[in-house]
């Protein structure tokens, strides 16, 4: 199904915005990050925030990664990651000091025992989480499209144009359902640290059906009973931003297409561990 509502009059001419299928809409973002890897995205959910800027996709290409994460446990983790074509280098929390005036650790082939954890859970779980539109896209699709507006420069003032701002409506129950649980959890959740989780995976990947039911029944509960998805994208099919909103506000902005940079940090700065 497919809707399109809401004028914009430029002069004398009104512009409706560009239909989508809600199939479309899903797929939107990744489709787009899959051509144009140069970007900034800063991911918001609940009290975790990662933001990765990236400069191209493919091996020792430069990138910037930082989270502040959130646990269940009431506990926090946070770090950055930079990779340039000068080296890697660590900050473990954000905002400390591995040396007295430098937040910084250059990465070589010495590391301090923490470095190797620490890295490790920072570019699994950040990236993890700031490659979650693969999973909100499983569920979206399965959900109808509700509303689509052309709409004033509200979502990115730094833009400086019109957004086409589009609304899913997602019957959850109907979503999971559907759910294709081997991608889902591949997305969401692809390296547990739970053994137990681990062996329940394992069951539903082996089609285990009272397993299967066990997962839906969770992700249900923990997307509660109804969710909307909303997303903007500008006027060259580039997204702005999307907000997923269930239990928990997920949102996501995106930003610098194409030039955004990733920059050695300053010399004066950075600890070079040595053996």
């Amino acid at each position: 199904m497919i809707i399109t509502v809401g004028l914009l009059t430029a002069g004398s001419a009104a512009t409706l915005p560009p239909t989508r299928s809600v199939a479309a809409i899903a797929t939107l973002v990744g489709d787009y990050l899959a051509t144009h890897p140069t970007v900034k995205r800063v991911l918001r959910s609940g009290g975790t925030s990662v933001t990765l800027s990236s400069c191209g996709t493919g091996t020792g290409s430069s990138a910037d990664l930082s989270a502040n994460l959130s646990s269940d446990f009431g506990e926090g983790f946070s770090g950055r990651l930079i990779r340039t074509r000068d080296g890697t280098y660590f900050q473990m929390p954000i905002g400390s000091e591995v040396a007295p005036g430098k937040p910084f650790d250059k990465i070589n082939g010495y590391y301090e025992p923490y470095h190797l954890l620490g890295i490790r859970m920072l570019a699994m779980m950040a990236t993890n989480l700031i490659d979650g539109y693969r999973a909100h896209a499983l569920l979206i699709k399965s959900g109808r499209v509700t509303a689509a507006a052309i709409e004033g420069d509200t979502v990115e003032r730094a833009t400086g144009h019109s957004t086409i701002h589009y609304t899913v409506r997602i019957d959850v129950l109907r979503a999971v359902e559907r759910l294709d649980l081997t991608a889902y959890i591949a997305y969401t959740d692809p390296m547990p640290l739970a053994r137990r989780i681990e062996e329940e995976y394992a069951e539903v990947r082996a089609g285990d059906r009272a397993a299967q039911a066990r997962l839906r029944a969770r992700i249900a509960d923990d997307l509660g009973p109804s969710a909307g998805y909303e997303l903007w994208v500008d006027p060259s099919g580039r997204p702005v931003r999307y907000v997923l909103s269930a239990r928990k506000r997920t949102e996501m902005t995106f930003s610098d297409w194409g030039t955004c940079m990733v920059e050695t940090p300053p010399s004066m700065l950075v600890r070079e561990l040595k053996g």
